[in-house]
């Protein structure tokens, strides 16, 4: 017999939609900020329970919704963004599908309440399942959408729900990105009755920098590069991060392409592009980067969850940013319009300048293994050293090098780890999500041997650091704290092993005679794959001799 077909009921065929766009409760909260957005609100408040599990409710003062289209706003394709088929090619608001608030209402208890400023009374829209219930409302203008009970009638879809903490990281970075994308929108958050941000509306360049650096850090803005630039109907602007603000993830390159946030690999890789030969490898630059172009050279209709774009002529916009980015770095930096005068820069930072390249010994003792004319080790800066082997030149990270030793020995020590207290207390000031991220991991740090106490929620005193790490810095290791960090004991201690201010200059004789052998007991293969070292070719070393 063969297979028959039939067509499904109307709510699985929901269910299975809302599966798509509806992935977690950050995404319901996506959805509903895109929402406020195309309705020109100018306040939005968020407010959610237990990670956004239990209650997401989002507020507006946004043009409302007429009393008879609320039953419209909970079936699938029904929509006031889009009229025709020829609406798709020029999409400019947020939302366009229709399938948001059906997506939501199909796994999930929603109430809807909205007035116009035409109409006298506000009405409520509740449903369930398949049961609806309209009523009169009391409200001001705009819009409020409450959902509860995320996915009460998808339990095994419950199951694969994170932490609410987890659930709770994943909304504010959300609302942080909205924030950005929206700045003159005034916006409040709350989570379980406490405020996490509130953010007044930013409706001129100095309120816009001021909200910023509160989402993206002070330090962030004070390495910035700025760039704005116009071109063959494109329009760049924004903040890039300098050479010398460095991330160990890629998480804060946001980039608003006609102000929807999207990760579009095309643009992450012109990013890429423009950074990979002037930062040390495994650090990644931030950036803040508006792009506005017509928007029908841009479909949007591409991902379910509109998180990826399409550009009618992708090599144009690669190319454009590649070249205004390096330009805005090249005018803070020098005219360095080539990627080699850039390594250049990096490489000779520590090289005298009135004696051409006449580099210094990595030690300036009388012996390493032998005696220090036959020294194999040539100090180029802070960083890396140019080792001479079997006659042939090597560039060698010897941060990495270092770093790799010391997470050796670390991973065999015992804990706790010793501590040193601080004659002087450092107060550091501190992201809300760097306060959410210690908030109840205090203990844990202290096993590792780092003691701090928060004195305000933006504030962090830090008293004690662990005798083994001298040299920790502690503002790079609160900047690339993360969830998976501070829940793997491995991870942490790998964070702490790269947030060491080692100084390849500075080294003693023990030290750098251990380092030499730890080099040289590390199988190859190892070595090559931790990209510890490269083979210098004589294109490489014209650049580093100056040709």
């Amino acid at each position: 017999m063969g297979i028959r077909i039939k067509e499904l009921p109307l709510a699985v065929a929901n269910q299975i939609a809302a599966g798509e766009v509806i992935e977690r409760p950050a995404s319901v909260v996506k959805e509903l900020l895109e929402n406020a957005y195309d309705a020109e609100a100018s306040q939005v408040s968020i407010e959610i329970r237990h990670g956004g599990l239990n209650q997401i409710k989002v507020i507006d003062n946004g043009v409302g919704i007429v009393a008879d289209d609320l039953p419209l706003t909970i079936k699938a394709h029904a929509t006031s963004k889009i009229q025709d088929i020829h609406d798709l090619y020029s999409i400019a608001s947020m939302g366009f599908r229709g399938e948001a608030l059906a997506s939501i209402a199909s796994v999930s208890k929603i109430a809807i309440s909205s007035k116009t400023k035409e109409q006298l009374h506000a009405m409520t829209l509740e449903a369930e399942g398949s049961k609806v219930r309209l009523s009169v409302c009391p409200r001001n203008n705009g819009t409020t959408i409450d959902v509860r009970d995320l996915f009460y009638n998808l339990p095994v879809r419950k199951k694969f729900l994170k932490s609410e903490r987890l659930e709770f990281l994943a909304i504010e970075a959300v609302v942080r990105r909205f924030a950005m994308g929206a700045p003159y929108i005034a916006l409040l958050f709350k989570h379980n009755g406490k405020t996490v941000l509130n953010l007044p509306a930013a409706s001129h360049a100095q309120a816009q920098q001021k909200r910023m650096a509160r989402l993206f850090g002070h330090r962030f803005m004070e390495d910035a590069v700025y760039v704005d630039v116009e071109d063959s109907g494109m329009h760049l602007y924004g903040w890039l991060s300098g050479l010398q603000y460095q991330r160990s993830q890629n998480d804060r390159q946001w980039v608003y392409i006609n102000r929807r946030m999207v990760k579009d690999k095309l643009i992450l890789h012109a990013i890429k592009q423009v950074y990979e030969e002037v930062l040390h490898p495994g650090r990644f630059p931030s950036c803040l980067l508006y792009f506005h172009l017509p928007a029908s050279e841009v479909d949007v209709n591409v991902h379910p969850a509109k998180h990826e774009i399409r550009f009618q002529q992708p090599r144009l916009v690669h190319d454009f940013f590649v070249s205004q980015l390096s330009k805005a770095l090249a005018s803070v930096y020098g005219d360095k319009t080539a990627v080699r005068q850039a390594i250049k820069t990096q490489a000779l930072s520590g090289v005298s300048e009135n004696h051409g390249p006449s580099y210094k010994p990595l030690l300036t003792t009388s012996k390493l293994c032998v005696q220090e004319k036959t020294s194999p080790w040539i100090a180029l800066n802070k960083r890396y050293a140019l080792l001479l082997h079997q006659a042939t030149p090597y560039l060698v990270d010897v941060l990495k090098l270092q770093q790799k030793r010391f997470y050796s020995h670390l991973k065999d020590m015992t804990h706790p780890f010793a501590s040193r207290p601080l004659l002087v207390p450092v107060q550091l000031q501190i992201l809300p999500e760097t306060y959410l991220l210690l908030a109840g991991k205090l203990e844990m740090m202290k096993g590792f041997g780092v003691h701090c106490l928060f004195s305000k929620q933006n504030e962090l005193i830090v008293q004690a650091l662990p005798v083994l790490m001298p040299q920790l810095d502690i503002h790079m290791f609160l900047q690339n704290l993360s969830e998976d960090c501070l829940s793997e004991p491995e991870k942490l201690l790998v964070m702490l092993s790269t947030c060491q201010a080692f100084d390849v200059q500075q080294l003693t004789i023990d030290e750098g005679d251990e380092l030499y052998r730890f080099f040289l007991q590390l199988q190859a293969c190892e070595a090559e794959a931790l990209k510890l070292y490269r083979c210098l070719h004589e294109k490489d070393c014209q650049v580093l001799l100056g040709d």
